[in-house]
């Protein structure tokens, strides 16, 4: 929490009261930012930025499975207070990181890194698209479109028909990053620990 000087008086000597007032604002300060309800606030306004939703909308509105996993991977990393820079890595690519950079959540014998790309299934999506081509276009449209407001402060949507005219972005890069996204598929994962996965494996 922030250090808050108090006052000196000028013949030298601490303020009684600043200092009293300073302590109690310190030790509301630690309170707060130990409190759960710190990473549900915060969380919040992540999940905005995700767009996040508990169904994909659509004409059937259809479930997000487990999207609550997500929303609980949020509130667990802002109250560990989670670098940002691991932040950002988990959710473009928690599924790839190395053994060294994994996060693992003992508590609950979970790879927390797995969870941060399921923010990539909060888009909309129906239940058998007409056209299954202009289905994929819209999804991957949108995740770009997110990556670029969420973590570069760009709207890179419309460097899709043409070259940014302020901001150095091609239309050569959104197809670059179109293209990873397009190459990736929806799965899946298991986010157990290996030790919890095969605590019974000797008796079955």
């Amino acid at each position: 929490s922030p250090s808050l000087r108090p006052s000196i008086s000028p013949s030298g000597q601490r303020d009684g009261e600043t200092e009293r007032r300073s302590e109690a604002l310190n030790a509301a300060i630690d309170h707060l930012l130990a409190s759960p309800q710190f990473g549900e606030r915060w969380a919040r306004h992540w999940m905005d930025l995700m767009r996040y939703a508990d169904s994909h909308g659509s004409e059937g509105d259809p479930d997000i499975p487990f999207a609550w996993r997500y929303r609980d991977y949020l509130i667990r990393a802002f109250n560990a207070d989670v670098p940002a820079d691991q932040l950002i890595r988990e959710h473009l690519a928690g599924d790839l990181l190395p053994p060294a950079q994994v996060r693992w959540n003992r508590a609950e014998n979970l790879n927390e890194s797995r969870l941060g790309p399921a923010h990539f299934r909060l888009v909309e999506h129906g239940f058998q698209p007409v056209d299954t081509l202009d289905d994929q276009v819209r999804v991957i449209e949108n995740q770009v479109d997110v990556l670029g407001k969420a973590f570069q402060g760009l709207t890179l949507a419309c460097a899709r028909c043409h070259d940014h005219k302020f901001d150095p972005v091609s239309q050569r890069d959104y197809y670059a990053l179109y293209g990873v996204l397009a190459s990736s598929r929806p799965a899946q994962m298991t986010i157990d620990a290996p030790e919890w996965l095969n605590k019974n494996r000797a008796e079955l």
